[in-house]
């Protein structure tokens, strides 16, 4: 009896097992459906309240009509940390065009994500560090930033949106990509001297601001450099025999010292109107009333906070560092008194 009861049962089953399988064969599909995140093409940039070490700003505002690239950080893993180092390097690239770049981190507790911020800028070493956005893991509710997504990166020009993606299974493999769509924006990097020339400002101050935006990259490299440097001799020197002083092997002569190498010392501002500031005060063109007007404003930006103070002694320091391309006597006097009364 049980027995013919149980063969409708499984007969029943066996007419179900088509539609089990079409259902599970549908969730693939569902799931590799294309993710849409961010404001669509020609939409007018609106505020992106944001948070670093120095305060609150509005990312748009900065951005203004420039050509940039803000780049919403949904997950902070390995897998985008690529495409973050990637869009900084291009910002860089393509700083000749007037682009710009910003890095935003969403986190729903403020706390966290400053923290988060500031652990990943410290091993990052970006150019341009990750901000964090204030309008908690949603992100601005205009922008209509989608959490499924890893990334997205929104890209701009004249204050408005050129194009939006959504970056999912990201990694190296996506850097070719943003810079490709970087480019349909300000074109490729010119190459050669005649097409950097073409390339370079009209405007006089534009240009001597992207050329001392080069020299403190050339800097930055050439730190990182050292640092590689020292780190292999440190490395060589464990593996080599101790060697006899040169006085126990041979007479002493009487050639000449060499000349001290010189130090390098501090670094760039991360604070943007410091940056700028710094780049005005530097100009070996200003007489000594132009000097004193920037220096007055630099004063009163550092006095806002300890690390602005902080800033500006590094920024003093560098800038001290090479006397011979960075300031006026009169404007070198005027940072040595600053380092004299704020550095420890």
């Amino acid at each position: 009896m049980k027995t013919r009861n149980l063969v409708p049962a499984l007969a029943l089953l066996a007419s179900l097992v088509p539609w089990i399988t079409l259902s599970a064969q549908d969730e693939p599909a569902a799931a590799s459906e294309t993710i849409v995140s961010g404001p669509k093409p020609s939409t007018v940039l609106t505020p992106i309240r944001c948070a670093d070490k120095r305060g609150e700003f509005d990312v748009a505002e900065q951005m203004g009509t420039a050509p940039g690239a803000i780049l919403f950080v949904h997950e902070l893993t390995r897998n985008t940390a690529p495409v973050i180092n990637g869009l900084d390097q291009l910002a860089s690239d393509h700083a000749i065009s007037g682009f710009r770049s910003f890095t935003i981190l969403l986190n729903s507790d403020r706390t966290a994500g400053e923290d988060q911020a500031g652990r990943v800028n410290g091993s990052l070493n970006l150019r341009t560090p990750i901000v964090l956005c204030l309008d908690g893991a949603e992100g601005p509710g205009n922008y209509a930033l989608n959490r499924n997504a890893a990334l997205t990166l929104i890209y701009c020009n004249d204050g408005k949106v050129q194009r939006s993606e959504a970056l999912t299974d990201t990694g190296p493999n996506d850097v070719p990509k943003i810079r490709a769509w970087a480019e349909e924006i300000t074109g490729s990097v010119p190459m050669g001297k005649e097409a950097l020339a073409a390339a370079l400002p009209d405007d006089a101050q534009a240009l001597r601001d992207f050329a001392i935006d080069r020299a403190m990259e050339v800097e930055r490299l050439q730190t990182q450099l050292n640092r590689l440097k020292e780190n292999r001799n440190r490395g060589g020197q464990a593996m080599r025999p101790r060697e006899r002083p040169a006085a126990e092997s041979a007479p002493k002569t009487e050639a000449p010292s060499p000349a001290p190498e010189r130090k390098r010392e501090g670094k760039p501002p991360e604070d943007s109107e410091l940056n700028g500031l710094l780049r005005s005060f530097i100009r070996q063109t200003n007489d000594d009333t132009q000097a004193d007007e920037v220096f007055a404003k630099i004063t009163k930006r550092a006095e806002e906070s300890s690390e602005l103070t902080a800033e500006a002694v590094e920024m003093f320091k560098l800038m001290l560092s090479f006397r011979d391309r960075y300031g006026t006597e009169h404007a070198q006097s005027l940072a040595e008194g600053f380092l004299k009364e704020h550095a420890k």
